[in-house]
Formats: structure tokens, C-alpha cells, sequence
């Protein structure tokens, strides 16, 4: 009794006359069902084992049904099942908006015959004996008259097996070549049976790079499915290969679906079950299964189904399938995955991020190597703020340089060269790709098990180099050191960031591997002898030195630059390190605590910038030295050059910038040199440039006082003035503004009218640079105030964020995107109205250290509300930066109530009297100057150490807190 008329849509077509309908899919994989058109007897397709051909146009009516019925929605009906053949069912189908009757085209055409009358029957048996006939006349398809044509009919299908069709051998001749197919079965998301055309080649293929969940292991059948079933040599057992890919091919045992397996398989077979597709043969695994891309056509696109399932959620991505993917492929697939993680698509709906130290990061830019830390860490000057920036290689690690008592870990120091013989001096592209958190600091906390952590920036850097033909290339930083065995590829979690060239860098170390380069020698390397004679105490040594390095020019590689004019030397030749100075040239020194060599020291002007003018032309280059003499200190002196386009002598060059001085006792005659040194020094003095920006002819014998004065205490009549503190930046630390300073109503009132006129305006210049002014809008009331920019934090193009400080307050914030807007001409010209200021006499800890926090708290407290205080200045020097803020001053105050000018009821004698400070006295006769002041504040003092008040909670700290080591700068060094 034939069924209702149902819709589905035509799923697959395994034969000449049978069909495979889905019907509507709700919210999963829809139900199916075969049909074998009524009435109607198709040729047998052969089986792919090889124990029954084709019968003759078999394929060409299986394809004349798969072209004109696959994807195609349809009606049909159940009409008739036979009790012979259990399970199978009959019935007519329609498709188009015209209703074709399938089974009647199918004769019509030629590609199917029309059982004799009897028994059960086509509803439309009329129509079909019809057509038949009409087909038959004119000697189409089945009924050529052409005998020839029978016989070409019959594919000759290869074999896949013992002396048949061997995968590897078609890999091999037909790798990354597309290759025309149909595919025949969907085994899962990801595994494919596929017919390769013309020549008929039955292969299964797994979708390269990627893993749709099982759909599980049924147990094999006890009995031969029935022979006469026409198509049922498409539902074949899998082939040996997938088999073994499973694992156990012959187990009895049921296996059950992974979770979304079902789901998976149908999204494959919607988009390319019995579609002709292109297959990109990329790999094989020690199976023999065969990998590739699969593409298929929708709308006229060419689509990549692997992307497609990732994307999805219906697979996920493989590490040893990636690598089979040229980069580009391999990181858009990682890429799609991650996303479909994030937005909880298909399998991933339940998701839960694993906790790991890395995330993603982004940013490219161009800069300079200035440093190598290790063999996979570098110190990039940026080309365009200016500022370094530490890089550490993403998806590699170095042998461990160790610290300077450490032992190097093999090959540690051949990593390093190599980077630094590389890059050192060079412009390279850096992409910033992940950040990392990783402990510092172990054990040295006073904790028990407490540990700090680190963040570093990891990325891909490249330089331009040639290749072997003479042809420029960008290479790869991480893999010229991979090829070479010096480093290590990282074998990351699935949910940790990796390198975006990760499958190029795992191919580069498995053919370091093969060469057994480096690391994978299984040799020990050449051991390491160094004698260094820099250190402090070696004097005696250093002398013994002297005559073999006296003889000629010398190569030497600049290991450390300990001050703008003092450098540690590593010279090959004589395996020795060595402390050098360019002859007769000293540059500004840095603050030194006192110690059992000498008292405490004050920073020169520009010490910094001289520190970082030698560091940027000479750290880690190779360069070319000719010594004259050691000192007693064991500091070897002559002349320093660095060869190249841009050949430098490091003293001339210091001094010609402003940043050095020739010592009083120079002898020119000395030096080959000399004269050539003095008229540098000389054109500096002239120009007043950086050091000698003070300097004036008449009191030329005097200069070096003035300098020292200039950045003291002053002797004379302090100067004084009513100030209004506008920020606390620590417990010593603050910024003022001058009362009833005209300028900040000024600006005021211009802000406020420039916000009204041009509410909702935004920057539209770009992205800005270090040291710009700009206009900010300040979080806490939304308000326009003039800022500069001191980092820049995101180069986002649509919302960029920085660093501002705010120019007439002092205080720092976050900003970006509509936040931020160009200043006009006339704001910009007024200087900042903030004034950077410390508590004269004073030393608060910092406030990162104990009691910084409480001492920021306390100078708040007294400071705070907007009241106005006296402020009287007792020195004033730079406030040591560098940038755009470099010619600002650094004021030494001490503040009063303007009813009590008494320093005893000063806030400074409120700041030691409570134990948050302690008492910083000048030497000298700056002392004296001070005496009566310095006496009030040394009273309150007194009185928290006997009362055991804050720093003096433990009674007396002595003097080991002022010896404070210098700050380590961005590339770990002092």
C-alpha cells in the first residue's frame, strides 16, 4: 500500500536507480530514507574489492541520476516492498518546480530498463513502458546499436591492495596536484571515500590538519549482505587503511560515537556526499592513509571543507596533521578553532578555557637590535617611539645562558653568538604574536613557596638577508637558529598560543635532526675559557695584559657598557675580558651610594644619556681597539671604533654629541688623536650642547662648580611661593601648582569653551607618538585637560590607547579612542603648569617598598583638600628623564601653612616626625647654609626614633638602605 507524499531532499545517489532522501532537519541530523524507483532495473556498479565488474553503462546511468538529483529537494512516496528483499522499499519521486518524474527521465534517457508487468508495479508503469520504448527507437543509452560501446561501458577499476593501487605511490606522483573526484561516502567529519577521476581510482582520504569526532566501531556483519541489491556495492566494509587508523580492524567489540560525531558526519554530507570535489593529496601517515585538502564549490567559491568543519565546531584542529599545511593554512585553521572555542560553537558548546600563563598578543614594527640577552631573547629598539623593547623568539627555547656564577648550559653560548654575530646592529621586523607569565624570583621572596612572576612578549622576528642565488629574503630568525641546532622547537598544550610559523619551525629542527646539527650532534661542544680581568681587584692582573694588547690594532667584541665612557671588552684572541675607556674622554657620572671606597655621589646632567649613547653604537658590536696603558684600576685606555657604513670613534663621537669632556690632565701630544678630540670638545663648548649647556667663556675654569651648583642646594636668599599641590606620586614625591597663577584660569576657561564647540569630535591624525600633546578626557569627571603622550599601549588604528600625563596636574591615566583629540597652537604653546617637586631633606621609601604605601597615604593627608602652602625652595635640579620631559625641573621644597613658616611645623618635619621619612642632609657647605633648618628636622626625627615610629620600628636601619643599586633597565642589566 503506497505511503503519503513526503518532501525531503535528495541526499545521496549510490546507483542508476536508487536514491538516498533526508528529510527535514530539526536542530540535528535528519532521518533518511532509500528509495529504488518502481518498476525500474538499473545496471550493477561492480564492487571496489574486485569480485564483480560493472555491468555495462552502469557508472553513466549512476551518474546521469547523481547529476540531475543530488541536492535537489524532492517528493516522494513509498509505493511497494517486496517480502524477497527485506528492508528495501519502492516508490517515485519527483523533483523541480515542474514535478519530473525521476524514474521516467531515467528511461527516457536510456540509463535504465522497465521490469516486465506482474506483480507489484510503478503507479506510473505507463509512462515508464512509454519512454522505454521511445528510447529504445531511437538507440539511447542501454539501447545502442553501437557493439563497440557495450564493451567501452565497463569501467576498469584498480585495486587497492597487494599489486593494485598503492597510496604512497600516488602520493608520491601526485602530491599537491588537485586531483577531479566524487565522493562516494562520508566515514566521518573528516575521512572520506572518494572516486578520483578519470581513471576510477577508489582511495580514502582524511582531511588534512584536522579531526572530526568517531562515529565509533560496529561489530563486522556474520553474513554477506545479498548480491542482487543494485548499489549495494557502495556499502562495502572500510578499507584496510582506515581500518588500521582505527587501530584494531578486526575487533569484534562495539565502540560507541564520540559526542557530536553525528552532527559532524552530516555537515559533511550535506556540502559534499556525491558532489564532485577537488582533492589536494598532502601527506600520509605510517598507516599508509592517505591526507589531503578537500575543496568543493559553493556559489561559484571555491571552499576548503576543513576550514569549513573547524569553523563550525564540527572538528578540531591536529598538531601532526598541521604540519602536513603550508603556514598560511595551518595558522587560519588554529585561528578558526580558537574562535569557535570562543564563541562556544558546535562541539565546543560547553567549552571551558583551561587556565594557562600564555595569551594572544598583537602588534608588528620595525626596530633596531640593540641587545642579545640569550639565544632566544633580543632587545629591540622600536624605529618609531624610540623605546626598547625585550623579544623573546615565540614557540622556541635557547640552552640556558645562566646567570654570571652559572655555568652555561651546552651550546648556550653558541646561540647567543649566533644571534648576536646576526642582529646585532640590524633592522628586523618583529609580529608580536603571545605574552607568557613565568616565575622569577624562586625562593628569594622570604616565603615559603611564594613566587613572582614575569610577562613576556613573544613574536616572530625576521631580517632581510640573500639567499644562496644572491635573491633577497625575509629569514626567519627562529628558524636560521632551528637549522643550525641552537634551539629547541616548544612542544606546546593544545590551548596554548604558538608561533603563527609553528609547522615551518618543526621542520626546520627535524632537519637539524637529520644533520645532527648543534643540540642533535650528541657531541659536547668546544669548551669555553674565559679570563676575566674587568672585575673590581684585578688591577695587578689586568697589567700583566698589557704588553701582549699594546702591539697593534685588535679585534674585540663590546660585552657590557658600564657607563657612557666605560665598557667591558671581550677580546678573542687572548680569551680575555677587559675594562676599557676611550683615552682622556670622561662623560657624566650616575649616583652612587656611599660605600667603603667612598662617600655618596650625586647623578651628573645627562649621565643617562650618555649611558645610552654608547650602549645604542656599541653594546655587543664587534669592534676595533688600539690600547696606549692600563691604569692602576685595571682600566685599559686608547681608542674604540666601531667599523661599518656608519663608522664611529667612540671618544670623538662623545664628545662632538656634548656628552663627554676631556679630563684636565689630557695630554693631546699623547694620543694619535688628540688634536682631533679637543677641537670636538671645543665646538661642543661653543655650541652649548647638553653638558656645557651652562657653560660661558669667561668662567670656562669655573664650569665644572657652576654645573654642580646648578643641580645642588642653593647658598643665597631661598626663593619662595604660594603652591597648591595637585598630585602625590609617593611619600617624597608630588606636584604643585603656583596659586593664583593666571595661565591655569586661562586654560581653564579655553578648555571648557573648546569642549562645548567641539563635544563628540575625535582624533583623527592616527596614531600618536611618544612626547606628543594632545587633549584627554579624564575618567573621574569626563573633562578636557591638556596631557602628553608618554606610551603608546595599543597602535589600533580605529581605537588606539596610551599613556597620558596630564601637563598641568601631574597625574597619569589610560586613555584612547574618542578620549583623545589634537591640541590647537594656542594650548600647546602655554608650558605645563605642573610643577615636579620632592620634600627638601627628605627620604621616603618608594612605594613598592614597606611603608611606601603608608607614606604616600600620610603626604596625602597633609597636602590634600586644594589648600594653599609656602612652599620655599631649597634646590632645584632635572628632574632626570629623558624624552620630552628632560628640560623639566625637579623642585626641593619645604612646605608651611602660610600662618606658620617654622620648618619644625613643616610638613617635611610631619613626615620624619611620624617615622615616614628620614633625614637626608646635604654635605658641605651646603650644610651650613641650612644649618637651622636641618637642626628642626633632625628634632623631629629624634622624637619617631624614640618613640620607635615607623622606619625606626626596629630601631635604627643605619645606612645599608641608602646603598641602593641602580634600576635595572628593560634589558635585565644594571
Amino acid at each position: 500500500m503506497a505511503t503519503p507524499w513526503l518532501r525531503g531532499t535528495v541526499r545521496e545517489v549510490p546507483s542508476g536507480d536508487t536514491l538516498v532522501v533526508a528529510g527535514p532537519s530539526k536542530g540535528g541530523p535528519p532521518p533518511t530514507k532509500r528509495i529504488t524507483l518502481a518498476s525500474l532495473i538499473a545496471p550493477r556498479l561492480g564492487r571496489r574489492d574486485g569480485s564483480s565488474q560493472d555491468e555495462a553503462f552502469a557508472w553513466a546511468s549512476r551518474e546521469f541520476l547523481r547529476q540531475k538529483c543530488i541536492g535537489q529537494p524532492c517528493t516522494f512516496r513509498v509505493e511497494y516492498t517486496l517480502d524477497n528483499i527485506p528492508g528495501r522499499e519502492f516508490g517515485s519521486v519527483f523533483i523541480g518546480s515542474q514535478n519530473e518524474n525521476v524514474a521516467t527521465s531515467v528511461v527516457a534517457a536510456g540509463w535504465a530498463k522497465v521490469r516486465s508487468p506482474g506483480g507489484s508495479q510503478s503507479a506510473f508503469y505507463d509512462d515508464l513502458a512509454a519512454a522505454q520504448s521511445a528510447a529504445e527507437s531511437q538507440g539511447l543509452g542501454l539501447w545502442t546499436k553501437d557493439e563497440s560501446a557495450h564493451s567501452k561501458a565497463i569501467r576498469d577499476i584498480p585495486v587497492v591492495g597487494e599489486g593494485g593501487l598503492d597510496p604512497l605511490e600516488m602520493l608520491q606522483t601526485s602530491r599537491d596536484k588537485p586531483l577531479p573526484g566524487i565522493v562516494e561516502q562520508v566515514v566521518n567529519g573528516s575521512v572520506l571515500r572518494l572516486t578520483l577521476l578519470p581513471d576510477f581510482h577508489p582511495i580514502y582520504v582524511m582531511v588534512a590538519g584536522v579531526q572530526a569526532p568517531s562515529m565509533g566501531r560496529r561489530p563486522p556483519p556474520t553474513a554477506a549482505p545479498a548480491a542482487a541489491t543494485n548499489g549495494d556495492a557502495s556499502e562495502g566494509r572500510t578499507a584496510a587503511s582506515v581500518a588500521a587508523a582505527a587501530s584494531s580492524a578486526g575487533s569484534a567489540t562495539e565502540t560507541p560515537g564520540e559526542a557530536y560525531a553525528a552532527q559532524a558526519r552530516y555537515f559533511t554530507e550535506i556540502r559534499v556526499l556525491n558532489r564532485e570535489i577537488r582533492v589536494i593529496l598532502k601527506g600520509a601517515d605510517k598507516y599508509n592513509n592517505l591526507f589531503g585538502q578537500i575543496k568543493y564549490t559553493d556559489n561559484d567559491q571555491a571552499v576548503d571543507l576543513g576550514m569549513e568543519l573547524v569553523t563550525s565546531g564540527s572538528a578540531r584542529s591536529v598538531d601532526w596533521g598541521l604540519r602536513m599545511l603550508d603556514e598560511s593554512s595551518a595558522f587560519k585553521l588554529r585561528e578558526a578553532e580558537r574562535t569557535a572555542k570562543q564563541q562556544r560553537t558546535g562541539q565546543w558548546v560547553n567549552w571551558t578555557p583551561p587556565a594557562t600563563p600564555s595569551s594572544k598578543l598583537s602588534g608588528d614594527f620595525t626596530g633596531t637590535v640593540t641587545e642579545v640577552v640569550s639565544g632566544d631573547c633580543i632587545v629591540v629598539a622600536d624605529s618609531e617611539s624610540g623605546s626598547e623593547r625585550r623579544v623573546t623568539l615565540s614557540s622556541v627555547r635557547a640552552p640556558k645562558i645562566g646567570r654570571r656564577q652559572d655555568t652555561p648550559e651546552p651550546y648556550a653560548v653558541e646561540a647567543k653568538e649566533f644571534l648576536r654575530s646576526k642582529l646585532i646592529g640590524k633592522e628586523v621586523n618583529v609580529s608580536l604574536e603571545y605574552t607568557r607569565k613565568v616565575p622569577i624570583n624562586i625562593g628569594e621572596s622570604g616565603v615559603d613557596g611564594a613566587t613572582d612572576n614575569k610577562v613576556l612578549s613573544l613574536g616572530t622576528v625576521t631580517i632581510s638577508d640573500k639567499d644562496q642565488s644572491g635573491q633577497p629574503r625575509n629569514s626567519n630568525v627562529a628558524e636560521l637558529a632551528l637549522s643550525r641546532g641552537l634551539v629547541k622547537v616548544v612542544q606546546h598544550r593544545p590551548e596554548e598560543e604558538r608561533s603563527m610559523h609553528y609547522e615551518s619551525l618543526v621542520t626546520a629542527e627535524q632537519t637539524a635532526k637529520k644533520n645532527k646539527k648543534g643540540i642533535h650532534s650528541g657531541k659536547e661542544p668546544a669548551p669555553f675559557h674565559l679570563n676575566d680581568v674587568s672585575v673590581a681587584g684585578s688591577g695587578k692582573k689586568a697589567q700583566q695584559y698589557l704588553p701582549f694588547l699594546t702591539r697593534g690594532r685588535l679585534h674585540a667584541t663590546v660585552d657590557y657598557c658600564l657607563s657612557g665612557h666605560r665598557l667591558k671588552l671581550y677580546i678573542p684572541k687572548e680569551g680575555a675580558m677587559i675594562a676599557f675607556s676611550p683615552s682622556g674622554v670622561r662623560t657624566p657620572s650616575r649616583a652612587q651610594a656611599a660605600s667603603n671606597r667612598g662617600p655618596a655621589t650625586k647623578e651628573e646632567p645627562f649621565w643617562e644619556e650618555a649611558a645610552q649613547f654608547t650602549r645604542r653604537h656599541c653594546l655587543q658590536r664587534d669592534v676595533e681597539i688600539e690600547i696606549e696603558t692600563c691604569d692602576r684600576g685595571g682600566t685599559f685606555l686608547g681608542s674604540l671604533e666601531v667599523p661599518g657604513a656608519k663608522h664611529l670613534d667612540l671618544g670623538l663621537a662623545l664628545l662632538e654629541a656634548g656628552l663627554g669632556s676631556l679630563h684636565p690632565s689630557f695630554d693631546a701630544s699623547r694620543v694619535s688623536n688628540g688634536t682631533a678630540l679637543m677641537k670636538a670638545e671645543a665646538a661642543a663648548k661653543s655650541a652649548k650642547c647638553k653638558i656645557w649647556q651652562n657653560w660661558s667663556p669667561p668662567a670656562e675654569g669655573s664650569s665644572a662648580e657652576s654645573n654642580g651648583t646648578a643641580n645642588g642646594h642653593a647658598s643665597g636668599p631661598r626663593e619662595t611661593m604660594h603652591v597648591t599641590v595637585t598630585e602625590v606620586a609617593s611619600g617624597r614625591e608630588f606636584f604643585v601648582q603656583k596659586a593664583e597663577e593666571p595661565r591655569v584660569a586661562w586654560l581653564a576657561e579655553q578648555l571648557r569653551e573648546l569642549a562645548l564647540s567641539s563635544s563628540g569630535s575625535s582624533s583623527s591624525a592616527g596614531v600618536l607618538k611618544v612626547g606628543t600633546l594632545c587633549l584627554a578626557q579624564f575618567t573621574l569627571d569626563d573633562q578636557w585637560y591638556r596631557a602628553r603622550v608618554e606610551e603608546v599601549r595599543s597602535k589600533d588604528p580605529i581605537n588606539p590607547q596610551y599613556t597620558v600625563a596630564f601637563l598641568d596636574f601631574g597625574n597619569r591615566e589610560t586613555s584612547g579612542g574618542a578620549r583623545i583629540k589634537p591640541i590647537n597652537a594656542a594650548l600647546s604653546a602655554v608650558p605645563p603648569q605642573a610643577i615636579r617637586c620632592r620634600l627638601a631633606y627628605c627620604k621616603a621609601p618608594k612605594l613598592e617598598d614597606e611603608l611606601g604605601q603608608e607614606a604616600a597615604q600620610h603626604l596625602s593627608s597633609l597636602l590634600g583638600d586644594g589648600r594653599k602652602l609656602l612652599a620655599t625652595v631649597e634646590a632645584k635640579e632635572r628632574a632626570g628623564q629623558s624624552g620630552p620631559a628632560a628640560s623639566e625641573q625637579l623642585l626641593h621644597l619645604i612646605l608651611c601653612s602660610p600662618e606658620d613658616t617654622d620648618a619644625a611645623a613643616s610638613v617635611n618635619a610631619e613626615m620624619l616626625a611620624v617615622g615616614l621619612a628620614r633625614l637626608q642632609p646635604p654635605r658641605g657647605s651646603k650644610a651650613a647654609a641650612s644649618r637651622d633648618t636641618l637642626e628642626k628636622l633632625a628634632e623631629a626625627q629624634e622624637r619617631a626614633k624614640s618613640a620607635h615610629e615607623g622606619l625606626w620600628m626596629y630601631g635604627d636601619p643605619g645606612s645599608e638602605s641608602e646603598e641602593e643599586e641602580p634600576p635595572r633597565k628593560a634589558w635585565g642589566r644594571r
